[in-house]
């Protein structure tokens, strides 16, 4: 393939060969870019079809790979579906720690994280994925474990940056983060049931902020 000429001109022996971690190399990038391929392609299915609708065949033949490609990577559709979730949470992670990075203090932060969570849940394809989909097809106890992994600890890390300003009483972050992110998830069903969106939006945002305006430390 054209897109490896570079690649492969670049990591020629003495003897104009490849050697074996070259050669491993090469296969690897490959492997990740099919990879990363099938679960861009199976994230659009899914999210436009749902997970009960979406066929293998309709994935592969989107991504231009065959059948026996995919099953190289994932044992299965839901092993796919998992890696199709668990990229868009942490994509989801990425979201809201950007819209942190310029508010001046944690707490600030933990507003402007909320709010990106919120806002990211008007997306069509975050709704029907991780907020309609992912609870039932994996089962509560993974969907949560995967919750946990991903939003919920970008959120406990930013509560120990609150507590350490003394903007929040000390306590346990973790459980904390936990029973915000409930919050959030139920904020987000809210949001995508309502027949009017944007309004449903606006409604939990004020609810978001009551709540968590109950954990800050009253200054003296």
């Amino acid at each position: 393939m054209l897109y490896y000429i570079p690649l492969v001109c670049q990591s020629l022996d003495t003897d104009g060969m490849l050697n074996s971690n070259q050669v491993e190399s090469v296969r690897a990038r490959k492997t990740r870019k099919t990879r990363q391929s099938l679960c861009r392609h199976a994230s659009a299915v899914f999210a436009e079809k749902g997970y009960s609708e979406a066929s293998i065949d309709e994935i592969v033949q989107r991504a231009g790979v065959t059948k026996g490609a995919l099953y190289h990577h994932f044992p299965d559709k839901l092993q796919l579906y998992r890696s199709v979730v668990q990229d868009m949470a942490q994509g989801l992670v990425s979201t809201i720690e950007a819209a942190a990075e310029s508010q001046p203090d944690p707490w600030h932060r933990l507003e402007a994280m909320c709010n990106a969570y919120l806002d990211a849940c008007q997306n069509s394809d975050v709704q029907r994925v991780l907020v309609v989909d992912a609870p039932v097809v994996l089962g509560w106890k993974s969907w949560c474990d995967i919750n946990n992994d991903t939003s919920t600890g970008a959120l406990a890390s930013c509560l120990r940056d609150a507590m350490a300003a003394g903007q929040i009483d000390e306590q346990s972050s973790e459980n904390l983060a936990q029973l915000i992110s409930g919050s959030l998830n139920v904020a987000a069903r809210v949001i995508v049931e309502s027949p009017r969106i944007s309004e449903a939006r606006t409604t939990v945002s004020h609810s978001m902020e009551r709540l968590l305006s109950g954990l800050r430390r009253k200054q003296d």
